[in-house]
């Protein structure tokens, strides 16, 4: 239950008695007071799907660690000193029991999970849909952290925390867990190759555009059609050798992946399925 705030003097006075001498009736008296604050900062964390009253375990846990490390002879107020601990731990939790895929928690990591839609929304950039490669450098430079590693923070937000327990369509039907093959992907994989070929799509289309004209119509005839066409017949049409073609196909192959290294910034493995 939320109390009246304090003024300096008495909250002094009650940190006072609960450092020294252990006052319980002091801490409670403190929680109480701050139990505003702590709900205030809990709730802005409720869309990560967890439990709002573990959330506020977590914040009175946070709150406790800064009225022990609390140095009166400062002269700061609790209220400033105690927000920085009751978000830090509210925000490691979430970070141990959001995802079955851990999170890094590093500064940039734990700034990328708790801020991605935030930044998303800074750049101009429609936060429900995936983002592209420009927004993605975009948002990697700033955090300095490496395009890959947004990517990939993307999936799991888009994803959630998808119980394998949840039944399908009522609550007597199966549960996802029940309909997932040993060896079939899992959800956060399917979302994440999805948004992976995405940018491998967008990396080549702008790859293929630094070809010159012959090479562009010699890899999308041969590579990228539905139908591969013969050596021969595009020979015919351009009016060179079936070994010409062979050659320039070859070479234009070459410089495509090339074109597509540079302009993803991504490591050669990132290419192999």
């Amino acid at each position: 239950m939320n109390q009246k705030s304090l003024e300096k003097k008495e909250e002094y006075e009650l940190i006072t008695k609960w450092q020294n001498d252990n006052d319980q009736k002091s801490l409670l008296r403190l929680i109480g007071a701050y139990n505003k604050l702590i709900n205030s900062i809990a709730k802005k964390y409720s869309s990560y799907g967890l439990s709002h009253f573990d959330l506020m375990q977590e914040g009175t846990i946070g709150f406790m660690h800064a009225l022990e490390k609390f140095d009166l002879s400062k002269g700061f107020r609790l209220s400033t000193y105690s927000q920085w601990w009751i978000r830090a731990t509210i925000q490691n939790y979430i970070l141990k029991n959001w995802s079955i895929v851990k999170n890094g928690n590093n500064a940039a990591q734990k700034t990328l999970f708790f801020g991605l839609n935030k930044l998303k929304k800074q750049i101009n950039f429609d936060s429900h849909n995936f983002m592209g490669q420009e927004e993605v450098e975009k948002i990697s430079n700033f955090l300095n952290v490496k395009p890959l590693q947004v990517q990939h923070m993307e999936n799991k937000l888009a994803l959630g925390d998808l119980s394998l327990n949840k039944t399908i369509d009522n609550e007597d039907g199966p549960d996802l867990l029940s309909i997932l093959k040993a060896n079939s992907l899992t959800p956060d994989e399917v979302v994440e190759k999805n948004n992976d070929n995405k940018l491998k799509n967008e990396w080549l289309a702008k790859s293929i555009e630094l070809l010159n004209s012959r090479e562009r119509e010699i890899i999308l005839s041969r590579n990228l059609n539905d139908k591969k066409i013969t050596l021969d017949l595009i020979g015919k049409k351009l009016n060179i050798s079936k070994e010409r073609v062979r050659q320039i196909e070859s070479a234009a192959l070459k410089k495509l992946k090339k074109n597509i290294i540079q302009i993803s910034k991504q490591p050669k493995d990132f290419f192999i399925n």
